[in-house]
């Protein structure tokens, strides 16, 4: 009876011994001796040995070798589809119900990706996970998505200083400043500091032959955020100078005076939108009739 336990006892250690050195589960050498020399007892703690490195974090370049499987013949390394997995369970998701492995594997695969800004509130909560190693990782990358930001905005301030009359680097210079401004990375004061540059960009730009109404737009949002209420109203009445057709202006226009509480100018506003001659969207026509009959 004794024999045939050992009997299964190798067996069943052999293909474990396999099947750790394929995928580089534990140390072979050790693995070997332990299940060699301690029949039964050998198989239960290199289980447990398994089990407690799988949950514990790695260290140095070992985290990234983690999740790369090798066939040493071909030299391929199997990732993860981010847009596979994307589409079949939300990454937020999967941060939350996968276990552990997942989890790393999942975000491991997500940073090898370009990481940009639309990356921002995933690595917020993945750096809130308690799993200490998935917060590590997005903790690196939200580090290198900031890094990034700043030498974009540092790279465009030096072309801008360059070459100011130049109304394709304004434009991305104005580009790096909003998104750094939109990640998320910088206090109040800074912010501050940053909008009125971006206030300073957008004048420039709605002055040149690049304007546009989106322009425009951000240019009203801009200087009403920092309470600029008169450049508010001066750029509100060029944007209708420069688009005099476009809905747009008119309803960028409502929406300052019901701010700034300028009934008069409000109305007045109200009727040049609806003797337009062109076909305004449903928000724009829900707006006049709303209003046409607070008038009334």
């Amino acid at each position: 009876m004794l024999e045939l336990a050992l009997i299964v006892y190798y067996a069943v250690s052999v293909v474990y011994w396999l099947v750790c050195l394929k995928w580089k589960l534990t140390r072979p050498a050790f693995t070997g001796a332990l299940l060699l020399c301690l029949p039964f007892l050998g198989l239960f703690l290199s289980l447990l040995q398994l089990l407690a490195e799988r949950r514990q974090p790695l260290k140095g370049i070992e985290r990234f070798k983690e999740h790369e499987r090798v066939d040493h013949e071909d030299r391929i390394f199997e990732r993860v589809d981010v847009k596979k997995e994307v589409n079949m369970v939300p990454l937020e998701e999967g941060l939350v119900v996968n276990d552990l492995f997942t989890r790393r594997r999942l975000l491991l695969d997500v940073l090898k990706e370009d990481i940009d800004q639309d990356m921002i509130p995933l690595l917020e909560q993945a750096v809130n996970n308690e799993d200490t190693e998935t917060s590590h990782y997005a903790v690196t990358a939200v580090m290198e998505i900031k890094r990034k930001l700043m030498l974009s905005v540092q790279k465009w301030s030096v072309e801008y200083q360059n070459n100011k009359d130049d109304s394709g680097v304004v434009l991305e210079y104005a580009h790096a400043v909003k998104q750094y401004m939109t990640s998320g990375f910088m206090d109040r004061r800074m912010h501050n500091t940053y909008r009125k540059t971006y206030a300073s960009l957008l004048s420039q730009l709605i002055e040149s032959e690049a304007r546009s109404e989106a322009l425009f737009v951000e240019k009203l949002n801009c200087e009403m955020e920092l309470a600029n209420y008169s450049e508010a109203l001066r750029v509100s009445e060029l944007f209708r100078k420069h688009y005099p057709e476009s809905e747009k202006a008119y309803v960028t226009a409502l929406d300052l005076y019901y701010r700034l509480k300028m009934k008069e100018a409000f109305f007045e506003t109200l009727e040049q939108l609806k003797a337009l001659k062109i076909r305004v969207s449903n928000s724009a026509l829900t707006i006049i009739r709303y209003w046409s009959a607070k008038g009334a």
